[in-house]
């Protein structure tokens, strides 16, 4: 217990960095892939044939390679058209396009639970197309997607430390820094490994809350 007292008093500041710029990535990056989502989703729902086409491709392709593949296309590829961005914006753009594309099969996962007998009903009140959906299916979507949109959001946090194979210094690049400056093999995994765990329980727990807000009464 003493090493790592030891460890936390001499290097806590700097796992501290390292975990907020995880935990900015992370937020960020799902905020931008829950939005992204939901405009493949809408653009499958009501873009047409071509438009539904095409966002299935996008969403095969992506959820069907490692998330590392597009970390380094978009590191490395964006220098070559002139866009010449820090390592956390490529890294981030990465995971919004590939849970992005996780995020759209859960709202059409969702949106397919819903009974189909709802939507005929919102069409013979004579409620307009957007009231319908905003009335009708929202908030049920809302129900069915909220649990596995906090695994998602999990899986977004665990993914950012594939950020360290482009330098971002995150938790596990930071620990894995120390690890080579000071020789030790196990502490700074082992303390980066409790703030990980402590960022997922907060995760749940905030999916959680959300469930009971929008449970139905």
């Amino acid at each position: 217990m003493g090493q790592y007292r030891a460890w936390l008093e001499a290097y806590g500041a700097a796992f501290l960095d390292a975990a907020a710029w995880t935990l900015g990535v992370a937020v960020a990056a799902f905020v931008c892939a829950l939005i992204w989502g939901a405009l493949l989703f809408f653009l499958r729902l009501n873009g047409g044939p071509w438009a539904a086409r095409t966002v299935d491709a996008y969403v095969q392709l992506l959820r069907n390679t490692p998330v590392l593949l597009p970390i380094y296309l978009i590191y490395f590829g964006f220098p070559l058209v002139g866009l010449l961005w820090p390592a956390s914006i490529c890294g981030g753009l990465a995971l919004v396009a590939q849970n992005g594309a996780y995020i759209c099969e859960i709202f059409r996962g969702g949106y397919k639970a819903i009974d189909r007998v709802q939507h005929d009903a919102a069409k013979s009140l004579g409620l307009m197309p957007w009231t319908a959906f905003r009335k009708v299916t929202l908030p049920q979507l809302l129900v069915y997607c909220i649990p596995a949109l906090g695994n998602q959001a999990v899986l977004l946090l665990k993914d950012t430390s594939l950020l360290s194979a482009i330098t971002v210094v995150e938790l596990t690049m930071q620990a894995k820094v120390l690890t080579e400056r000071t020789g030790a093999a196990y502490a700074p995994f082992l303390v980066a490994a409790v703030f990980y765990l402590f960022m997922v329980w907060a995760i749940e727990f905030l999916t959680r809350l959300a469930q009971r807000g929008v449970r139905w009464r």
